[in-house]
């Protein structure tokens, strides 16, 4: 069980992007969500200006894990070991997105759920 998981809505360039603190539901369910995702190809994630996806910090006994959740894809990086997964559907993102919705202004919440297809 991760003692902490921070996500970050990457979307700004030149000012910090929103984050927040899962629950510990939250939290279990996303590393449940993380373990079943089928793998995938070794992909470059867009580092386009604009909305990127989601940058996910897990913090499991003194170790963080960084997930990149992007476009169909999900690049899971532990020191410098990275591993790769299909978002089919983009369910893990828009999962995080919805998981943001309390902590994000309304624009902001409705600007990124637009480039969810």
């Amino acid at each position: 069980m991760p003692k902490r998981v921070e996500v970050e809505l990457d979307i700004f360039s030149g000012m910090p992007n929103p984050t927040w603190i899962l629950t510990d539901a939250e939290a279990a369910s996303f590393v449940q969500r993380l373990q079943t995702m089928p793998k995938g190809p070794a992909v470059t994630l867009s580092g386009r200006l604009g909305y990127r996806g989601f940058v996910v910090q897990v913090m499991v006994d003194g170790q963080t894990q960084v997930v990149r959740v992007q476009n169909g894809f999900v690049q899971t990086s532990i020191g410098t070991t990275d591993a790769f997964a299909r978002d089919a559907g983009r369910t893990l993102e828009r999962w995080l997105l919805d998981t943001g919705k309390p902590h994000l202004q309304s624009e902001l919440f409705e600007t990124a759920r637009r480039e969810l297809p």
